[in-house]
């Protein structure tokens, strides 16, 4: 016959598991395969190579920011050597400069925890890009770099989407 006292641990024991169980589950939103994180973006595809295998939500993030980065980096170079108004590439230098220094906040962001800020520089990576855009169209002059510039746009929206995953 079980005891009062022996009723009493076990009781003890599956509230214990049940508040383990509970725990973990609660942290799920940080560590998810590389499809679920992806899935919550608007580009999933290209969100994968950015993030390569990784399942945690911050680790996810933080390869997402650093290949946007290399990719923002190379644009900027390449648009260096085209061949268009000076004015308006002034402009697209200038925003390309603003969103490489708003990624690299947005890893400092990352690494201190600081959500509302993260968000906001990678919110800001994707207004400098649209700002580029804007002023070639607002001219009536063709982009001739917009195929880089809507690639950075849809690496940027998929940071951003990542960082929301971060808790």
């Amino acid at each position: 016959m079980v005891s009062a006292r022996t009723s009493a641990l076990m009781v003890l024991i599956a509230a214990a598991t049940a508040t383990l169980l509970l725990a973990h589950h609660a942290d799920a939103g940080r560590v998810l395969s590389t499809v679920d994180l992806c899935q919550q973006t608007d580009y999933p595809a290209l969100c994968r190579t950015m993030v390569k295998s990784k399942v945690n939500a911050e680790k996810a993030t933080q390869s997402a920011i650093n290949n946007l980065i290399l990719q923002t980096r190379d644009a900027k170079t390449s648009a260096s050597n085209v061949k268009a108004d000076k004015s308006l590439m002034d402009v697209c230098n200038e925003m390309y400069e603003d969103a490489l220094s708003n990624l690299m906040t947005s890893l400092q962001n990352l690494k201190s925890h600081d959500k509302p800020s993260l968000q906001s520089n990678l919110s800001a990576v994707i207004s400098d890009l649209e700002t580029c855009k804007d002023t070639f169209a607002e001219s009536n002059a063709k982009l001739p770099f917009e195929k880089i510039i809507t690639l950075l746009e849809q690496m940027a929206s998929n940071s951003l989407a990542l960082a929301a995953e971060v808790h």
